[in-house]
């Protein structure tokens, strides 16, 4: 994988298009992208040659570009060794305060999709797919409603290590809003964590 870095000398609407589109006409696959209207980082798929350095400098409103391989996921790297000390530090003194967190960030997403969206499954699942976008937090898999409860799969909750207290949290969250308490059950199957809700 390859990091492009362009620091930008002036932020103008179409700016990241231009850039993206340069590298798709190189046939590269794009991975990450995270920035602002000062620099933005890129990953690649594949070798960044002289060629596609050099048009990308020459994009109005480009300053430089510059390129380096890293054998890390940067952006993974900085979040998940953060949350991961949080996460033991918060375990060492309080380990109920995870899932009270969690619990109360349930509890807001819910109130807020609430608003718009009447149903509150749709808002469930809305909520948990918001969740996997924001990356990080947890990977939802699938979610079935069954007769007596409901079975919620994910992988790559981000407090798999310690045993899940906030992911737990926010699904009980999440379930609680509706006005009923809920039972919270989380097992272990191959790569997913199986979450039932009765």
């Amino acid at each position: 994988m390859v990091w492009l870095l362009v620091s930008i000398s002036r932020d103008r609407p179409g700016l990241l298009n231009d850039i993206t589109g340069i590298i798709r006409s190189h046939n590269m696959n794009i991975r990450n992208i995270v920035g602002n209207n000062y620099a933005i980082l890129i990953e690649v798929e594949g070798k960044a040659d002289t060629r596609l350095m050099n048009e990308l400098g020459n994009v109005d409103g480009v300053n430089t570009v510059n390129s380096t391989e890293l054998p890390i996921t940067l952006l993974g790297f900085v979040k998940e060794d953060f949350m991961k000390a949080v996460l033991y530090y918060v375990m060492e003194r309080d380990p109920e305060l995870l899932e009270r967190l969690g619990y109360e960030y349930g509890k807001e997403l819910m109130r807020h999709l609430l608003d718009s969206v009447v149903d509150a499954r749709d808002a469930i699942y809305t909520s948990l797919r918001i969740l996997t976008a924001l990356g990080g937090v947890l990977v939802l898999v699938d979610m079935r409603f069954a007769q007596g409860g409901i079975t919620v799969s994910i992988t790559e909750a981000f407090d798999e290590d310690v045993g899940m207290p906030m992911t737990r949290g926010i699904i009980k969250g999440l379930f609680e809003t509706t006005g009923a308490r809920h039972s919270i059950k989380i097992e272990r199957r191959d790569t997913q964590s199986i979450i039932t809700v009765t």
